[in-house]
């Protein structure tokens, strides 16, 4: 019993100390009934509950883990507490092949944000909206964001494992998938019919500016009258790179997105030259996987009634985390700032129906998979919903955007001309 009440104690502090650094980063507890204290009390009676009542001999230490990385969770899906010994064993880990997974937290589990072109998990058919069950065997549910990212990345050539929750299969799928160095991907650009221009932009690294700014000049110089600009599935880059891409666009003087922290003290970003592209009818695709910079980008040239975008509603990553050293040796990731776009609302929301760039034009509409599960898919089991069904219906469904954007370029170009 002395036991047991020494364990508490221990859990009990850590959950004060973490709570403590909560409360100085994100809003600050309301004087509601109890506030902290009565939380933590609340807290308390069920630890000691659990400790002397449970069916069986609780592992208090497990169940502590779960309590953390479910409140982090209960935030948003960025903010991860990593314990000393995983920390230690990934960071030392230096070799960040990976099989081309970009990811978030969702419904307890790692949600796949989006997948990166030329990739292994590409070539396993795996999309935005999966879920990954396990990595290497250890469940999702059990880790934080920050150890998921970590399990995924190796030495090139190696294999990781990882059961996938996928759509309309009703069991998870396990795949052993490559870890690869993916090289970074540069803007392309081509004319896919007469006037109109499209510009494909893989990622907003550091450096990507020029490249873009070259392909804009390449397609003015053609005569285009219309532009489709392709975000689908993009979540690299940085904020600093995507802003200074959407200067290209805007008006000098535009608010393009402002960062700001629990204080309110805030950093604008605003345009500084005169558009490189303007006067013409331009589309944005996106998708679920778009995310973070590219929603930067896509939300201010929208909100400032440059561009229209098509597609699906964005993934919704608007933050800035910072990392904070706890006293035995774990670290918690917490956002400490939001993204803002220029029309006031954060990008990020703890709703994630909230989160994102909702799209003017949906595309494809909302029965489209369905359609085509129904027209490639001949019996009732899970036997014909293998990688090739998922990599021909993101194919059909990469093709309907496509062809939204177009028609969408196409008609504001003739009604423009008339």
């Amino acid at each position: 019993m002395v036991a047991k009440v020494k364990l508490v104690v221990v859990l009990l502090s850590a959950m004060i100390v973490l709570y403590g650094l909560l409360g100085g980063t994100m809003k600050k507890v309301s004087a509601r009934e109890g506030g902290v204290y009565g939380d933590l009390a609340v807290f308390t009676d069920v630890i000691r509950r659990v400790s002397e009542d449970y069916v069986e001999k609780p592992d208090l230490q497990k169940a502590m883990l779960g309590a953390v990385h479910g409140m982090l969770e209960a935030l948003d899906p960025y903010s991860s507490y990593v314990d000393r010994a995983t920390y230690e064993k990934l960071s030392a880990v230096k070799a960040k092949a990976t099989p081309g997974l970009i990811l978030s937290k969702r419904y307890g589990y790692a949600y796949i944000v989006s997948v990166l072109p030329g990739s292994a998990a590409e070539r396993g058919g795996l999309r935005t909206g999966d879920l990954l069950e396990s990595i290497e065997g250890h469940a999702t549910t059990e880790m934080s964001l920050w150890q998921a990212e970590h399990l995924l990345a190796g030495e090139p050539g190696t294999t990781v494992t990882v059961r996938a929750i996928r759509l309309r299969r009703t069991e998870p799928s396990e795949m052993k998938l490559l870890r690869e160095e993916i090289p970074v991907q540069s803007a392309t650009a081509r004319i896919p019919e007469d006037g109109v221009g499209y510009l494909r932009i893989p990622g907003f690294e550091e450096g990507s500016l020029d490249t873009i700014k070259s392909k804009l000049k390449s397609l003015e110089s053609s005569g285009i009258q219309g532009l489709l600009i392709d975000l689908r599935g993009v979540a690299a880059g940085t904020v600093d790179e995507a802003v200074k891409v959407a200067d290209l666009f805007l008006s000098k003087g535009k608010k393009i997105v402002t960062l700001k922290d629990r204080e309110g003290k805030a950093t604008e970003f605003v345009s500084l030259n005169d558009p490189l592209v303007a006067n013409i009818p331009i589309a944005i695709l996106v998708t679920g996987g778009t995310s973070g910079a590219a929603e930067v980008f896509a939300a201010a040239l929208q909100d400032n009634q440059v561009a229209t975008v098509i597609g699906e509603r964005t993934n919704g990553r608007g933050s800035m985390q910072a990392p904070f050293n706890l006293s035995d040796g774990s670290v918690l990731l917490i956002s400490t700032q939001l993204y803002y776009r220029s029309a006031g609302k954060p990008l990020q929301d703890q709703n994630v129906r909230n989160s994102g760039v909702t799209p003017d034009v949906r595309s494809p509409d909302e029965d489209f998979v369905t359609n085509f599960y129904f027209e490639n898919v001949t019996d009732e089991t899970d036997k014909g919903i293998d990688e090739e069904f998922y990599r021909k219906l993101n194919s059909a469904v990469d093709a309907e955007q496509f062809r939204s954007g177009l028609k969408y370029i196409r008609e504001k170009v003739v009604k423009k001309a008339a």
